[in-house]
């Protein structure tokens, strides 16, 4: 009787345990799909603080998809370029290999601040005078918004 008494109760106070275990946490967002979200925040944030007409919210998000989509293949190309400088640096390689590796990720990165700071040059030449000095009275802030590429800014491109 013991044995079918121990035989039964097992399973049950397994189950039992596994049962009173918390529930999975819900899966995070997919990394792009977070940025978009945050992408999408920040701009409706600056929007407001700029007071932009509908006609230029849809001008500016035009500027930036452009962007990205310029930016994206540079994008990839310095994360490759990083990474192989990393390696090199860990493999020992000569000085020189590090100095061309470190070159090209400076060039590419170069290229990036470039298609960023188009973007804000469009972005910027179609406000109108009063919203051109809101933006500068917002000064770093709003610079660093689109100049500097992090991923929740509406003109990063390397995030995206």
């Amino acid at each position: 009787m013991k044995i079918r008494l121990i035989s039964f109760a097992a399973p049950m106070l397994a189950s039992g345990l596994l049962m009173a275990q918390a529930p999975a946490p819900a899966p995070a967002q997919p990394p792009a799909q977070h940025q978009r979200r945050q992408r999408g925040q920040m701009f409706e944030k600056m929007a407001a603080k700029l007071n932009l007409t509908d006609t230029q919210k849809a001008q500016a998000k035009s500027i930036w998809q452009s962007a990205r989509e310029t930016s994206r293949p540079v994008a990839e190309q310095l994360r490759q370029a990083r990474m192989a400088l990393r390696q090199a640096a860990k493999a020992g390689q000569p000085a020189a290999n590090i100095d061309q590796l470190a070159a090209n990720t400076g060039q590419l990165t170069g290229q990036l601040a470039a298609v960023r700071a188009k973007a804000f040059e469009q972005f910027y030449a179609m406000l109108t005078p009063e919203q051109r000095t809101t933006a500068d009275q917002l000064g770093n802030h709003f610079h660093g918004m689109f100049m500097h590429g992090h991923g929740n800014a509406p003109g990063a491109g390397a995030g995206s």
